[in-house]
């Protein structure tokens, strides 16, 4: 992704749009940190029953196609039913719910974790099936970031009174732990490395990186040296965290 396209991302957090869903892409570690948001996985189906897009669940064609088959076109009314969904869930739990429906490869949102969702033409199915799904991909997208959150753990804070040295070592094992673990929970699919940028931006986040840094540190770091549907070779991954440890242990005022 090039340095202007996250910088339009970056810049589209500081001006939401209430009458529009959440896009995940834009999403501040601030506001999906597990810690700073509760939350009841138990509780979430019958939550979602209650909102008032569950009310209304489309229609779609019998059948339900595989995943991997060939999608039916998708309708107007489906589409705006899932932007209705989302924007109830945003509304009840917070901006970080609307991972939901961030999908593995071509999904609904593209190179995202959720398994549990794939899209309007192959998710909705019956009322009571698909809103089960929405649950299930709500509880699983809320999973990854606990998961996450427990990774960010295992690196931060960065040791008080650490040499430069051991600092850069510490930032390279999270960088590459972290851009392995988004790879496998993405399988490398379409767009992964679109889901990898953002958790590392998140990272930055819990480290006390200033968010408005990000975008120049990650494209320098990366530099369109992820691809679509390609898990990154070992020597890669080791080179952007090598990059990305260096530019930010060393920036001014680090």
């Amino acid at each position: 992704m090039s340095s202007s396209i996250l910088a339009t991302v970056y810049e589209s957090r500081t001006q939401p749009s209430p009458a529009l869903p959440t896009h995940p892409h834009t999403l501040r570690w601030a506001e999906v940190d597990p810690a700073r948001h509760a939350f009841d996985p138990t509780a979430a189906p019958a939550v979602i029953r209650r909102l008032p897009a569950a009310a209304r669940v489309p229609g779609r064609p019998p059948g339900r196609p595989r995943r991997d088959a060939v999608a039916p076109k998708r309708s107007t009314a489906q589409a705006a039913w899932v932007d209705a969904m989302d924007r109830d869930l945003t509304d009840h739990y917070g901006r970080w719910a609307s991972g939901w429906r961030w999908a593995h490869g071509e999904g609904d949102v593209d190179g995202g974790p959720v398994v549990a969702w794939c899209c309007p033409e192959h998710s909705i199915t019956t009322p009571r099936a698909t809103l089960a799904t929405v649950a299930a991909a709500l509880v699983e997208w809320r999973s990854w970031l606990e998961h996450l959150g427990a990774r960010f753990d295992q690196f931060l804070p960065m040791p008080v009174g650490a040499t430069e040295h051991e600092v850069l070592e510490v930032w390279e094992r999270a960088v590459a732990h972290l851009v392995t673990v988004v790879v496998e929970r993405t399988e490398a699919e379409s767009a992964w490395y679109v889901h990898c940028q953002l958790v590392l931006g998140w990272f930055l986040s819990a480290a006390g990186v200033p968010d408005e840094q990000h975008a120049r540190l990650l494209d320098d770091a990366i530099g369109g040296r992820f691809r679509s549907w390609s898990s990154p070779e070992p020597s890669v991954v080791a080179g952007v965290a090598g990059r990305l440890a260096a530019s930010v242990a060393r920036r001014p005022g680090a």
